[in-house]
């Protein structure tokens, strides 16, 4: 065990520790000094985002509720996020953080492809050409998502998109214009087509925190899944997977009799098979477990952890295996319930001191996430036997020995009283009800696979889901299919520096 937490942490270190912001302080006009191999390598550390919108997203999303007014807020950016109003809070999980930090780690990448150029590329250099670009492409994707309407056929030619940038900068507030949505996922498209055959392991000393060739697989068909291109995705899903992902089934084996602490420790290990990529960022993300604004125990017993599945009862008093993490909802009191895959480390900034700042580390790719991926890929493809088949990889991953036909599936969803939206996507009109209530259990899996993951919102964006965040004393924030405000207000030192606003 204290190998495997040993190995994260130094990985983890290795990832915050250089600061592309601190890189182009020092050489901005003076970038022919990553000179070799190894001195660009070392630059591409910096192009992972010490920051992500995981709070923002989560927090906006239908796995949190409100208590009610006896809890303490503890941040503002929780109750912003939460009613959704814009956020002012410039600091921790904040639009100008989630902006600054993952613009730095473009900028990282982009002087690495230039310093590439400058040496003449070639063969010795494709690795870390391939990793600059799906970097690149990730930080894109990233910020697209959360600033911006998801991507549809029918407005993303005209909605608001991000600045796509693609050469080196000494800020990251440089004057730019914005994109479309639709210009943006083309270009990472492009990205990740240019950058994915150049991916080499070997050049990794750690390679499960970076785009590894599994992890960038996985990506990759995360994004085409986004993009509405199910072949493209389905073949990068099996690119990571194989035809038989069991290989990749996490190891529950690990897991027994150990404690919450232990239990995220062994799930987020780098030895772990099904773990494909992780990632560590700034956070006080963990810290809304003692607010206001949570996962409580009814959204818990009835929707995510603890809710009914067509697999079978995921509670662990009658789970068929009640290792599973999302089997058991630890509580840290008698009112809200997490996760354990989620662990606050403090990254220390100087030791002597005793200052720093709390980050996380999740698994950003997984096997797990990948099965749902090419399932729901199957699905809108009309595969409906192959959805079926990768649906049952995913129950069988988690532990459990049904398996159920696509019929099987599509009945259950038919008549789920949870976990069974209306769905009003822009520009999908959906083949027949059995097309329709698989790609609602893909939905329902991924809701409990990445829950507390800030990607549920993704989905609620995508199919065009409407739902609502209740208040306590005040009238409920009903958020509509499309909802402007699912696209998350840029920073107000962006808009100042005459960005255009995202429409209210």
């Amino acid at each position: 065990m204290k190998r495997i937490f040993n190995i994260s942490v130094y990985a983890l270190v290795l990832a915050v520790s250089v600061s592309c912001n601190d890189y182009l302080d020092v050489m901005p006009d003076n970038r022919t000094e990553l000179d070799t191999p190894e001195k660009i390598t070392s630059i591409l550390v910096s192009a992972y985002a010490n920051a992500t919108s995981l709070c923002m997203q989560e927090m906006m999303s239908d796995n949190v509720s409100d208590y009610g007014t006896t809890r303490d807020v503890n941040y503002s950016i929780f109750e912003e996020a939460y009613r959704f109003d814009d956020i002012t809070d410039d600091s921790f999980d904040s639009p100008t953080e989630l902006w600054r930090y993952t613009y730095s780690a473009i900028a990282c990448a982009n002087l690495a492809l230039e310093a590439i150029e400058n040496l003449g590329g070639g063969e010795s250099l494709n690795p870390q050409k391939g990793e600059a670009l799906l970097c690149r492409a990730y930080g894109h994707f990233c910020l697209v998502n959360a600033f911006c309407q998801a991507y549809n056929t029918v407005s993303s030619s005209s909605d608001l998109g991000i600045p796509y940038v693609t050469e080196p900068e000494s800020t990251v507030f440089v004057e730019r214009s914005r994109e479309t949505v639709a210009d943006v996922y083309g270009k990472i498209a492009a990205d990740i087509e240019a950058g994915f055959p150049l991916i080499d392991d070997g050049n990794y000393t750690h390679p499960k925190y970076h785009f590894n060739t599994t992890a960038a697989a996985a990506f990759a068909a995360q994004f085409y899944l986004y993009y509405g291109d199910y072949d493209k995705a389905e073949e990068y899903a099996t690119m990571a997977l194989g035809e038989d992902p069991t290989i990749y089934f996490r190891n529950w084996d690990l897991y027994t009799g150990t404690t919450a602490d232990e239990y995220k420790q062994v799930y987020n290990s780098s030895e772990e098979q099904a773990n494909f990529m992780g990632h560590g960022f700034r956070s006080r993300f963990m810290r809304y477990r003692s607010g206001r604004y949570f996962m409580t125990r009814d959204i818990t017993v009835n929707e995510t952890i603890n809710g009914p599945t067509p697999w079978g009862a995921m509670s662990s008093s009658s789970s068929a295996n009640p290792r599973i993490p999302y089997a058991t909802a630890y509580q840290s009191s008698s009112i809200y319930y997490y996760s354990p895959k989620i662990t606050e480390y403090f990254l220390y900034t100087d030791q002597v001191a005793g200052t720093g700042y709390p980050y996380l580390v999740i698994q950003v790719f997984t096997s797990e996430k990948t099965m749902i991926d090419r399932a729901e890929a199957n699905a809108m493809l009309g595969f409906y036997d192959d959805a079926a088949r990768d649906l049952n990889y995913f129950y069988h991953s988690l532990g459990f020995t049904v398996t159920l036909s696509a019929s099987d599936i599509a009945d259950y969803y038919a008549d789920a009283e949870y976990n069974n939206p209306v769905m009003a996507p822009r520009g999908l009109v959906f083949a027949d009800a059995t097309q329709e209530n698989l790609v609602k259990a893909c939905l329902h899996a991924r809701r409990l696979m990445t829950v507390q993951e800030g990607t549920r919102l993704n989905d609620l964006k995508r199919y065009g889901i409407a739902y609502t965040h209740t208040i306590d004393g005040e009238a409920p924030v009903e958020i509509a299919p499309y909802d402007l405000r699912l696209a998350i207000q840029l920073p107000v030192t962006v808009l100042s520096a005459g960005l255009e606003a995202n429409p209210r």
